[in-house]
């Protein structure tokens, strides 16, 4: 079997407005062009318990904070386990999963203040939650994520963590998540201030970089 078709966990992570949901898609093409088999997925999923996240974060239902961080736990578990679309199946089907979001963002954003022990631990303790083979994470200034966002979505309404105080706070939250699983997950940051193609550039730099560290290349 070609090493590169083996198949890898790839999370994109970072900021809402960092552009990570259309360079896991640019990903997803070239890696299909080259004839590697790739699930794109995301979270919250499109399950009964991810409808009902989305309902919680566009602010429709009201949910406390560590109910938010139990509802996801309880999306991701499903999202890994579903015997036809889960994580697991997608990969000993032999194809690649790229995932928009993850464990980490449930650390960043629901990891607040004496909650974030509770919240990492009982994502990383969880025996249904996968370890992802590596973390492409994106990192941008609030400020240029707010103004994508806002750009994106002119007649949208924002979903409850998307205001630039809530993104400042949010990106030192993702900066404690990374120096926390510096010494157990493989996360590579990229910057995702420029254009299209210089981000899928480094984006590409840290694909091969995380194939090469699972030793799945010829």
């Amino acid at each position: 079997m070609d090493s590169r078709k083996s198949p890898l966990f790839i999370v994109f992570d970072g900021m809402d407005g960092t552009g990570k949901t259309t360079q896991m898609r640019l990903l997803y093409e070239r890696l299909t062009a080259e004839g590697i088999p790739v699930e794109l997925t995301a979270e919250p999923t499109d399950m009964e318990s991810g409808r009902h996240l989305r309902r919680v974060l566009s602010g429709s239902e009201s949910a406390g904070n560590s109910e938010v961080a139990t509802l996801f736990l309880l999306d991701r578990i499903a999202h890994n386990t579903h015997p036809e679309r889960g994580i697991r199946r997608c990969l000993s089907d032999g194809m690649t999963v790229l995932c928009d979001r993850y464990y980490y963002s449930s650390m960043a954003y629901q990891g607040q203040g004496d909650s974030f022990n509770w919240v990492a631990r009982m994502n990383l303790d969880c025996p249904d939650v996968l370890r992802p083979d590596g973390c492409i994470f994106f990192d941008m200034e609030p400020y240029a994520s707010m103004a994508r966002i806002r750009a994106g979505r002119p007649d949208e309404a924002l979903e409850i963590y998307e205001t630039v105080a809530q993104q400042e706070r949010i990106r030192a939250r993702y900066a404690r998540v990374r120096d926390y699983l510096a010494d157990r997950d493989l996360i590579c940051t990229v910057d995702a201030d420029g254009t299209v193609a210089e981000v899928a550039a480094r984006v590409w730099e840290a694909y091969c970089k995380i194939r090469q560290a699972h030793g799945k290349v010829n």
